[in-house]
């Protein structure tokens, strides 16, 4: 039995029969690899947000701050602008695991009113256990250990009964860009021991892993094991000398998404990046993620004005577009973005229903 699993059991015990909060929107996967939203082929597309990575009144970077100071309903309401569905919501580890030195028992009342929020929208929403920087935390683990188990006995219970929220495990497992046996060997244990104590302990939502080297990396991942089939892995292919083609999209997480759901949680396009990845090159990423039915969820909403997505206009969002312009901080990927989730919504309204689809 692993560690921690009696707590999580009797946590989970008392909130079995709580229904899931928003009917028709439950998410699975069949075979392994098609993601379903209400037993229908689903494609992800939304935005993720780290306005509730730190709790109210925690110190951390600037930026940061005037995210969680500025997250609102305004959020959802940019998932729904750019023609949106998920609302990914990045949430802070060192605030969760009760042994943490930082540990704060009311953050987690905070997170619950924001995936409420998201919720009461329509949208799906994926909570995204997170350790980087922007948390002012040193991290403890690199790698989901006992730490990030902790975390999960903690809001794992708070959601069980919602098959529209789900678990992304651990954001970015830390490795270099070839991992070695070892290192596979220890991304595996730890999310397997986080999924067989959810699983036993009841839990149904659907549960996505990311890969390593910071979520570039799916290539050559062991495989993991789930009783209900409800897994998904996620990247994080971010442009660089590595990732700016098709083949080495194929090579970071194309093969591997042809026998797995997989899923983009985090992606998004700066200035700096222009040297290697121009906006012909986010056309042709976005193009392939469409051509592969790999749902995307963009990064940067939280900045200073809408950041490297959009810009506000009062309570609009206007995405940004390239125009040509590519090292302009008024330009950005936003409307290549945008396209492609009207591209995706329209394939899925055409796509049937499973057969013999059951709702989680």
């Amino acid at each position: 039995m692993p560690r921690g699993l009696p707590a999580l059991v009797l946590a989970l015990a008392a909130v079995a029969a709580v229904p899931a909060r928003a009917a028709g929107d439950a998410v699975g996967v069949a075979d392994g690899r098609q993601l379903l939203k209400d037993c229908r082929p689903w494609t992800p597309r939304g935005l993720s947000s780290f306005g509730r990575l730190v709790p109210r009144g925690r110190q951390t970077d600037p930026g940061t701050m005037a995210a969680r100071d500025g997250f609102s309903r305004w959020v959802v309401d940019a998932v729904r602008a750019f023609g949106g569905d998920t609302l990914r919501l990045q949430v802070g580890l060192p605030f969760l695991d009760p042994r943490s030195p930082a540990y704060d028992a009311a953050y987690l009342d905070e997170v619950r009113e924001a995936v409420a929020m998201a919720r009461s929208a329509g949208l799906v929403v994926v909570l995204s256990m997170q350790w980087e920087g922007r948390t002012g935390v040193k991290p403890v683990e690199m790698l989901p250990k006992d730490s990030t188990l902790r975390a999960w006995q903690r809001v794992g219970p708070v959601f069980a009964g919602d098959g529209g929220v789900l678990y992304e495990l651990f954001n970015e497992p830390a490795s270099p860009p070839q991992p070695g046996p070892g290192f596979w060997r220890a991304w595996r244990d730890g999310h397997q021991a986080i999924i067989d104590a959810l699983r036993a302990a009841g839990a149904r939502n659907t549960l996505v892993v990311d890969g390593l080297n910071g979520a570039r990396l799916l290539q050559g991942a062991p495989e993991l094991t789930d009783p209900l089939g409800r897994l998904a892995y996620a990247t994080h292919p971010y442009a660089g000398p590595d990732l700016a083609s098709p083949a080495q999209w194929d090579d970071h997480f194309g093969r591997f998404a042809q026998t797995h759901a997989v899923i983009v949680t985090e992606w998004s396009h700066l200035a700096r990046d222009c040297g290697v990845a121009d906006g012909a090159t986010v056309e042709a990423f976005t193009d392939y993620l469409a051509r592969h039915r790999i749902g995307l969820l963009a990064y940067g909403i939280d900045e200073g004005g809408g950041g490297r997505l959009a810009r506000r206009a009062g309570a609009s969002v206007v995405p940004k577009t390239f125009d040509g312009a590519c090292r302009s901080f008024a330009s950005g990927p936003g409307d290549a973005v945008r396209r492609l989730f009207a591209r995706t919504a329209e394939a899925d309204a055409r796509a049937p229903s499973a057969a013999g689809c059951a709702t989680p």
